[in-house]
């Protein structure tokens, strides 16, 4: 069994020293090589990274990794993680095991004050986006369209566009995921939009994720993520907490 957990990046970073884990940096076209595997070999679309944020590395990795067994996405700051094990993202064997009686690792769902569509305007100001992917879902999976509609008016969603499952799931997925994509990218003018809102498939693809894992009931473990960057601010706080209440009580005496 062989497993490959793709860290995405587009920085250096401080990479876990776990087997199986491999940094890959996105968007790296024409940008500074950092040192680690990149999307712009191979069948890629490396040179989208400014729209499609993560998702430059999901496509190298549906369509060049060809000897995994399992696959898997996280972050340079955002790892899954075990309960007990919070400062550890979990190691090649645990996922594993997990993979034995589940169908794939996603996060625990987010839940938001608005539902996917209202969200999605509110930090995009688009939310024509959503029209028009209703109009390709229609026409080319509409069976999928009651569970579009379900999905984009519920406020809990799985976020980050993190997973790992068995690489044959991978690949169905973006199969999908992908087409539908390149159609709505035909239909999208991105000139009228600041560089947030170009980032538009990777936003619209988290979405995406809950309609095609709610269709397709797959038998998920969801597992906590933590975003080390937040770890690092919360300890500096505490930090310059005990030193600031140090120095009041030294006042004091």
């Amino acid at each position: 069994m062989k497993t490959k957990i793709y860290i995405v990046t587009h920085k250096s970073f401080k990479e876990p020293k776990i087997n199986g884990y491999i940094p890959i940096q996105v968007g790296a076209s024409g940008k500074e090589y950092l040192g680690y595997k990149v999307d712009c070999e191979g069948d890629n679309i490396s040179s989208k990274n400014a729209n499609y944020c993560e998702l430059t590395g999901v496509y190298w990795v549906w369509k060049n990794d060809d000897e995994s067994d399992i696959v898997g996405i996280v972050h340079y700051r955002r790892y899954f993680v075990k309960r007990f094990r919070l400062n550890r993202p979990i190691d090649i064997n645990e996922i594993n095991k997990i993979l034995e009686k589940y169908d794939i690792i996603l996060p625990k769902k987010e839940i938001y004050a608005e539902s996917a569509i209202e969200q999605y305007s509110i930090d995009s100001g688009f939310e024509s986006d959503w029209d028009k992917i209703k109009e390709i879902i229609k026409e080319d999976y509409s069976d999928y369209l009651e569970t579009y509609e379900k999905i984009m008016n519920n406020n809990k969603m799985y976020q980050y566009n993190m997973m790992i499952c068995r690489k044959e799931i991978f690949d169905e997925y973006c199969n999908w995921l992908f087409d539908i994509l390149f159609k709505l990218e035909k239909e999208i003018d991105l000139s009228q939009r600041n560089d947030y809102q170009k980032r538009i498939y990777g936003f619209l693809s988290e979405r995406l994720l809950n309609v095609w894992m709610e269709k397709n009931k797959l038998k998920v473990k969801k597992l906590k993520v933590v975003n080390t960057e937040e770890n690092i601010i919360q300890k500096t706080r505490i930090k310059l907490r005990r030193i600031k209440n140090e120095m009041r009580f030294k006042f004091k005496c």
